[in-house]
């Protein structure tokens, strides 16, 4: 929040300073004479801006409802794989319960996080291997036992992969620069009007730089759903975890 804050001020300092630098001549000053030109340019601007903005939170939010879709999906495929594991032989269904316990710890812990940079985690996919590869042995000996668990362990892989892909669903860099472009032009382009520096005239601009820039905090915000404030949470493997312990 407080990065919102002063994004919020740098976006007011700059919309003030331009109106009180560039409406310092004379020409600034007579500039507003072709004002249905200028109003067709600064609705442009500012249409532009609006529109990269609001593409921008449509795709952003959807992203993060897909994230936690996918988290949910696999913590239910987990708490699925753990129920099923009862059924395997003594040792066989410990050591597979306990490797899920450990998994799902660790895509909370050490996973999660490194999403925030596109990362995935090495320990989660031998942590997932080990348990393919046991439940594999089990099903060897034991089939008619092992195939719902061995049926959930491959879902689980699947899963994982669609949660995995999740980060490289943001929209292109591009759009979020182009954001900032048309938001900069939209909170200097009315210096170029030519308005007075009158004291209402500097706040009034302020206020909307601070907005300007509030939307492109929060847009920017929004393409990143594993980071705070606005970060998706593993609640569900936290919940999955929750549910072993029910389930013994």
């Amino acid at each position: 929040m407080i990065t919102w804050v002063l994004g919020a001020l740098v976006g007011a300092g700059i919309a003030a300073g331009a109106l009180v630098l560039l409406s310092r001549s004379e020409h600034a000053k007579a500039s507003g004479v072709d004002g249905q030109l200028l109003s067709f340019c600064g609705g442009a601007v500012l249409s532009s801006f609006v529109l990269l903005t609001s593409f921008q939170i449509v795709g952003a939010w959807e992203l993060q409802s897909t994230v936690r879709q996918h988290a949910s999906d696999e913590a239910r495929v987990l708490t699925k794989t753990y129920a099923a594991a009862g059924r395997l032989p003594a040792p066989d269904r410990d050591a597979v319960r306990a490797g899920l316990r450990d998994y799902t710890r660790t895509v909370i812990d050490k996973e999660w996080p490194a999403m925030a940079d596109k990362h995935d985690s090495p320990l989660a996919w031998r942590q997932l291997d080990v348990i393919a590869a046991r439940v594999a042995a089990a099903s060897a000996t034991a089939h008619d036992t092992a195939a719902d668990t061995e049926a959930a362990v491959a879902d689980l892989y699947v899963k994982r992969h669609a949660r995995l892909a999740d980060p490289a669903a943001v929209a292109p860099f591009v759009l979020p620069v182009a954001m900032v472009v048309a938001g900069v032009f939209a909170i200097v382009f009315p210096a170029l009007v030519g308005p007075t520096t009158d004291r209402r005239h500097v706040v009034a601009l302020a206020f909307v730089g601070a907005i300007v820039a509030f939307g492109i905090l929060f847009v920017l915000q929004l393409r990143s759903p594993y980071t705070d404030p606005l970060a998706v949470h593993p609640s569900a493997f936290r919940a999955a975890l929750t549910r072993y312990t029910q389930l013994g």
